[in-house]
């Protein structure tokens, strides 16, 4: 029966013809239902009244629908219609493995991670209890993003039931469709027990595995001879052969897999995986692992010791034993781990560049779990987000660069409802690989999947967790997926703080809550962008802000006590809006002992004490805030505050410099410099600079300390000048006071500038802190009106 397009069967139209083989000819198909593309494989025929035929293809569909795995294809249903019996399955746009090494060889990168997800597919099969028996090229689909797919479980059949025997995952086979001895399969890529007609088990799919992986990296196949019946021969009798530049350890693994007699070959593909993923991350190199000599007998693979690396123990043996004493007495003491970097995970998701907010918020998020590990030093996003993209420096540069023992990469992938992160712990001071793993969870247990990744890191670098944290980390609650999407969003866009981006970021945390009015996140998230809005007043005002960041953070405590970040945001509150210096410690501490590495935290607590004059626990919190995110332009900029309120003009400088240098295109580093010739009494001095601040896209109050520049260095003109600029750019023809009070007391009107400080205490303007110890303020301390306002501000204590 042949289709052509246009053609109904059952509910799908039939587009193309895609590829014929001896089980079925394959179309692609559009299902209307779903309005989605499928494909469907139409049993011949002739077939069709075989009932075994029938049969074979019913296995199938419920061999391959019982294994959810994003590297194998997905059946959605068996269908009927007329005399015809179809497989409708996973539309895959891509090509087969099979054309891919017509054009040769593969690079070896490519082989291994190719090899990689192979593994994990059939290491998921065989976890399911299924056996492929037709592994070969022309059965794995490589998708347009370069991913696996293995396709056609037609010859899949399930393990029997008997017990498994202790420490080996083989098991032999349930009777079959198909009766004693009889050949089913591609004989090419057949084990030799398959081609004997003999009962198999996992092992069998290995070798068909292993001739794959000699073809990809060899380029040929590795016995394949100008006939079939040859071919066969070599199967059964002979050695592989291998192409001569392959890595000596690659060869190894490869002989393994290609054991003629089962018992030598990998106990299971999680041993091959395994050795695969330690060739991948040592990029092969040929010295990596001892040479076998060619002659050397193959030992039986034990299940507890995989054999590539069982090999380099033997090696070790024949050392002579001096020479073995010399190397434990001189080799390196272990290093022990405790800081760690958790690198931009790559977006490998369904939909490219439109899910880089949640690949980036995946790293967010692993950072954040890891970070609430006391015995961990963690650095913070934001430094880590600097090594985004291609073309960075190697894991130990970017090691000494952050200053830690160890770094954390890998992918995120999502696919349908299902995520799944691969992720690899490197030692930077040993510059190796320590572990490499995959997660993967349904998308509404994505916070129970980073709080597993962080505690499997914390196991391998053998940190103690206390109590608290061991319970944390195992009761992480299930998301609603599309609220958690709009809180990532919301992330992405709040951590590049343009007034643009604000708010969007509050829309999307805005939606979140919508969604899920219990995600206590999003109320952290939607109170800081608020307080952010508020500090600007670009597009809110202060007093606009006010209460809807107090009730975010209010609410965001109330749905979960036990997060860090919400505590900051009521602390920050408390710090730029209350005033409440004994309120705003208080949960800065709770924040502390909930996650000591939250650098944020430690940024604006370092603020709050440089408001109250306590300038060396200031620049205690600054220094560790710095430790914890050290590529962040801003820390150094609320870092200088505290070394200029003490006189130290030139130190605080150098603070503006090293911000200038992380972020070039930021205006706070070239503000800050001018305020610095301002405390210094340099008013000449501070213009060129506080010019380019503005010059950057800059908020108002940049032009107000340019205009109290120009009034301090005798300009009144450009003064008065600043000012109706500050009225043209605010909100509605809406100046902030305190901008309008630092222009006139630039211009030494005291009266006006205590004027407008106290409309600015009553805008409910996050300023005022600076009024205790910036010395623009001095000349007002005497006056009985600001005296009232420190009172306010509960300076007086």
């Amino acid at each position: 029966m042949s289709l052509t397009p246009g053609t109904r069967l059952g509910p799908y139209e039939i587009l193309a013809g895609i590829g014929e083989g001896g089980m079925g000819v394959v179309y692609r198909a559009h299902d209307p239902r779903l309005d989605r593309q499928v494909a469907i494989k139409l049993l011949p025929a002739g077939m069709a009244a075989d009932q075994n035929a029938r049969e074979r293809l019913r296995l199938e569909a419920m061999a391959a629908a019982g294994l959810d795995h994003p590297y194998i294809c997905k059946i959605f249903e068996i269908g009927e219609h007329d005399d015809a019996l179809f497989l409708v399955m996973e539309y895959i746009p891509g090509e087969t493995l099979h054309r891919r090494l017509r054009d040769g060889r593969m690079p070896l990168p490519e082989t291994l991670r190719v090899a990689g997800e192979i593994a994990e597919a059939l290491e998921a099969a065989h976890a399911g209890r299924i056996l492929h028996r037709d592994l070969k090229p022309a059965n794995i689909m490589l998708t347009q993003q370069g991913h696996v797919k293995i396709m056609d479980f037609g010859l899949a059949k399930r393990f029997g039931d008997a017990p498994q025997p202790a420490g080996d995952e083989t098991v032999e086979m349930q009777p079959q469709l198909t009766a004693p001895r009889t050949i089913l399969g591609t004989p090419d890529y057949m084990s030799p027990e398959q081609l004997k007609g003999l009962p198999l088990d996992v092992r069998s799919d290995l070798f068909s595995f292993g001739v794959i992986l000699a073809e990809m990296i060899g380029g040929r196949h590795p016995f394949r001879k100008p006939t079939m019946v040859e071919t066969l021969s070599a199967v059964l009798r002979e050695s592989p052969d291998l192409s001569i530049d392959i890595p000596q350890d690659l060869v190894i693994l490869v002989r393994h897999l290609l054991a003629r007699n089962v018992e030598d070959r990998y106990a299971s593909i999680s041993h091959v995986r395994a050795d695969l993923g330690r060739l991948a991350v040592s990029n092969v190199a040929a010295s990596s692992l001892p040479a076998l000599s060619e002659s050397a007998p193959v030992k039986k693979a034990r299940a507890d010791a995989p054999a590539v690396w069982r090999r380099a123990a033997w090696a070790i043996l024949a050392i002579p034993l001096v020479g073995l004493g010399a190397y434990w007495f001189l080799r390196p003491a272990s290093h022990v781990i405790r800081s760690i970097a958790v690198l931009p995970l790559d977006n490998r998701s369904e939909g490219g560049a439109t899910q880089e907010f949640f690949a980036e918020g995946m790293t967010d998020e692993l950072t954040s779990d890891l970070a609430t590990i006391s015995g961990l030093r963690v650095i913070s996003r934001g430094s880590a987000m600097q090594f985004k993209g291609e073309h960075q420096p190697a894991a130990t540069e970017i090691a000494k660069t952050l200053n830690v023992d160890a770094i954390v990469e890998g992918s995120v992938a999502r696919s349908g409802d299902k995520v799944r992160i691969t992720a690899q712990l490197i030692d930077a001071t040993a510059d190796k690989v320590l572990w490499s793993k995959n997660f993967e969870r349904n998308s509404r247990d994505v916070l129970a999947l980073q709080a597993e990744l962080a505690s499997a890191i914390a196991r391998e670098i053998k940190v103690q967790l206390t109590p608290a944290e061991q319970s944390r980390l195992k009761s992480a609650p299930r998301v609603n997926p599309e609220a958690h999407d709009a809180y990532l969003k919301g992330r992405y866009f709040f951590n590049r703080p343009s007034d643009e981006n604000l708010k969007k970021a509050i829309a999307y945390f805005a939606e979140a809550v919508q969604l899920d009015p219990n995600f206590a996140p999003a109320y952290s998230g939607l109170s800081d962008a608020y307080l952010w809005a508020g500090y600007n007043e670009g597009f809110l005002t202060a007093t606009e802000a006010r209460s809807k960041a107090k009730a975010a953070a209010e609410k965001a405590i109330q749905l979960n006590d036990s997060s860090a970040e919400g505590h900051t945001s009521l602390a920050v509150f408390k710090l730029f809006y209350e005033y409440d210096w004994a309120g705003c410690e208080g949960e800065f501490r709770r924040a502390f002992a909930l996650n000591s590495n939250y650098a944020f935290a430690h940024d604006q607590f370092g603020l709050g004490l440089a408001f109250q004059k306590r300038l060396d626990e200031s620049m205690e919190e600054g220094k560790r805030a710095s430790e914890l995110d050290p590529l962040s332009p801003q820390i150094p900029i609320d870092n200088l505050l505290g070394i200029a309120w003490q006189g130290k003009y030139q130190a605080a400088k150098e603070e503006a410099r090293k911000a200038s240098e992380l972020d070039p295109a930021y205006f706070m580093p070239h503000w800050a410099d001018g305020w610095i010739d301002i405390q210094a009494g340099k008013f000449r001095d501070a213009i060129p600079e506080l010019q380019k601040a503005k010059a950057m896209d800059a908020p108002t109050f940049v032009g107000a300390w340019l205009g109290y520049a120009y009034g301090g260095s005798g300009d009144r003109t450009r003064a008065l000048a600043e000012i109706a600029d500050q009225k043209e750019k605010s909100l509605h023809g809406y100046i902030p006071p305190f901008n309008l009070a630092i222009v006139y007391l630039g211009l030494g009107d005291h009266e006006s500038a205590l004027d407008y400080l106290e409309r600015a205490y009553s805008a409910d303007s996050q300023w005022l802190g600076w009024l205790k110890n910036d010395r623009v303020f001095d000349p007002l301390r005497s006056e009985p009106r600001f005296v009232a306002l420190m009172r306010k501000l509960h300076f007086d204590r």
